[in-house]
């Protein structure tokens, strides 16, 4: 046993040196990482992206000179105005009226040299800012339906007075923006309205007054192929995790996609899809600029626009937004209550609720067929409508559109629109009789 204390000693010296070769081990290890790449989320496009004043645009352009009025809807016309709107400098805005009268309204479209931008919907002064640049460090938390130009002093102090009139809350403001060359905006603005349509006026006892075409209108009936774009891609843009969505076939001309959360429904036969999250659904209020720029944001970071869409009408309680699909500067309508030329949103809680969209595109290339075809005057649509129609006080705006249909092809017939309450009727009284069908 004389031997026991030695080899302890031998043996916790080899434990020691043994712990210390393992420590430096440790210590000057170095493990052979493999290169980690960073997970690239693939973006889906459906279309091009666009920018926001290509979806704040009027739906006419109507000129007073000489104490006559000439209308426009051509969207060349109608680019080469914003392309100036989006130069100009304004100055303050001023605030002139806040209880303007039907027919103080009226007078205000009615003056000698100015052209008046006629708007679907209220809109929010802070985003129209994308399109003219207000000098004004607090832009007011106020809309507008009318925007008109006043040119009436433009060639004595190079000056165009702006008024933007809210007709629906009797509001109005003005600013003015100087004008560099008042030469060429005169010879590529206005100068060329002595072309466009002649419009009349139709006054309405103690109402805004209505403005139509004053002769018969050459229009064109087209016949365009179908160009779908598929589901699946809507399938990877509004789901946050793709791979885990389940589809189901519920009939014929319906599906379901679903994950834990979400559900999308596709009616296939009118090429429709609704999306919607629940758990997203809010009351809370949200300001109309905010839930536009919100809107438009959402449905732009896929390329959604995938045509001619405007903004055309917006429930700030429900938080819904919804853009009007147009066609060479007419809007297009349906008779079918799944509205499937309008992209609708509704906003919830950070992020959408509810987006409900055509899966389709009109593309110029898809053209197949094309029939001219006379229209009658809107003063003859105007008699027409007070012989037939006891609701003609309670009507907002008379216009022309294409009325659409699809089978295997789409068809856009050009026709005469009645807009209340942001719910068109399609009338056709040049010789088939009557009222064809009304739907929001």
């Amino acid at each position: 046993m004389k031997y026991v204390e030695q080899v302890k000693s031998i043996l916790l010296t080899f434990l020691v040196l043994l712990s210390i070769i393992f420590t430096l081990l440790i210590w000057n290890y170095k493990p052979d990482y493999g290169l980690i790449e960073e997970t690239q989320i693939e973006e889906v496009m459906v279309g091009q992206q666009k920018e926001l004043n290509d979806v704040l645009k009027p739906y006419r352009l109507l000129y007073r000179q000489n104490d006559e009025f000439f209308g426009t809807v051509s969207p060349s016309v109608l680019n080469e105005l914003y392309s100036y709107l989006r130069t100009w400098e304004t100055s303050e805005l001023d605030l002139i009226n806040t209880n303007l009268s039907d027919e103080k309204m009226n007078g205000i479209i009615r003056t000698n040299n100015r052209v008046t931008m006629f708007f679907n919907e209220e809109l929010p002064l802070q985003v129209f800012s994308n399109v003219v640049s207000f000098n004004d460090k607090a832009i007011p938390g106020a809309s507008f339906t009318r925007l008109i130009l006043d040119w009436s002093t433009l060639e004595t102090n190079n000056q165009l007075q702006l008024l933007f009139l809210n007709t629906e809350k009797r509001i109005l403001y003005r600013t003015y923006a100087d004008i560099v060359n008042t030469d060429k905006f005169l010879t590529e603005v206005i100068e060329p309205a002595k072309d466009y349509s002649p419009y009349v006026e139709i006054e309405r006892d103690s109402l805004r007054s209505l403005y139509v075409s004053k002769n018969p209108i050459q229009s064109t009936r087209y016949t365009y192929l179908i160009q779908e774009i598929s589901p699946n891609l809507f399938k990877s843009i509004v789901f946050t995790q793709p791979k885990i969505v389940q589809r189901n076939i519920e009939s014929e001309y319906s599906d379901r996609y679903t994950d834990d959360t979400s559900l999308m429904t596709v009616d296939t036969k009118n090429r429709i899809l609704n999306y919607v999250y629940p758990p997203a659904e809010s009351i809370v209020p949200i300001p109309s600029s905010k839930l536009l720029k919100d809107s438009f944001d959402y449905i732009n970071d896929h390329g959604g626009f995938t045509g001619d869409y405007r903004f055309s009408s917006m429930n700030i309680e429900k938080h819904i937004t919804e853009y009007q699909l147009f066609l060479h500067g007419l809007p297009i309508y349906s008779n079918m209550t799944t509205t499937p030329t309008r992209i609708i949103t509704t906003w919830g809680e950070n992020r959408i609720f509810r987006y409900r969209r055509p899966y389709y595109s009109i593309a110029t290339e898809g053209e197949v067929y094309r029939e001219q075809k006379e229209l009658v005057s809107g003063e003859e649509v105007i008699e027409y409508i007070r012989n037939t129609d006891d609701s003609f006080k309670d009507i907002d705006e008379v216009v022309v559109g294409y009325y659409f249909a699809q089978d295997e092809a789409f068809i856009l017939e050009p026709s005469w629109f009645t807009i209340s309450n942001n719910e068109w009727t399609h009338i056709s009284p040049e010789r088939t009789g009557g009222i064809i069908d009304g739907l929001e």
